[in-house]
């Protein structure tokens, strides 16, 4: 699995001072095919396995590839109801663009999985309806039984990338 950090560069130096870190962190770490930074137009190309990117930058990055998808799926969709020859070529399509329409559903990636942490979490799309949610659960259930938490604090505890719960709780702001 190869495994890349999110920047406005692929420079090692480029990038906020959290980037920055986690690339030296991540750069020589055993067992792992860290292959450096990636521009956020690679995000899509299936250039790495797993992009590492604070919450912020991440979040904006899903929304937008969200919404890009949304709006060429809607070109499309305009595109194929223009004419009657289009339409008819639009049912010849219609196979191959429902799996490219389910490909690109967040309902149908069912959520994010956390890593790092503890216990799974599983995070669902604020706008999800039904199908995206159960889509969610199923996500949850294959990640229970495939033990992803315990599987990556083994791989963080073996890489040395694990804080002491003390280390974690004092890194905490205090809430007034």
């Amino acid at each position: 699995m190869s495994c890349i950090c999110k920047s406005n560069g692929t420079e090692a130096s480029k990038g906020p001072e959290t980037v920055v870190t986690a690339h030296g962190l991540l750069d020589g770490s055993p067992g792992l095919n860290f292959v450096g930074n990636v521009e956020g137009f690679a995000i899509g190309t299936g250039e790495a396995d797993v992009i590492v990117a604070d919450g912020f930058t991440g979040n904006v990055a899903l929304k937008i590839m969200e919404g890009s998808s949304s709006a060429l799926l809607g070109a499309v969709r305009t595109a194929a109801l223009s004419s009657w020859r289009t339409k008819l070529g639009g049912l010849l399509l219609r196979p191959a663009l429902r799996g490219i329409r389910d490909e690109l559903s967040p309902e149908e990636q069912g959520g994010a999985v956390l890593l790092g942490l503890r216990r799974l979490a599983v995070v669902p799309h604020g706008s999800f309806g039904a199908r995206g949610f159960q889509r969610a659960i199923e996500v949850a259930a294959r990640g229970v039984r495939e033990d992803v938490a315990g599987r990556t604090h083994e791989r963080l505890q073996a890489a040395g990338a694990l804080r002491k719960a003390s280390d974690a709780a004092a890194s905490v702001p205090e809430q007034s």
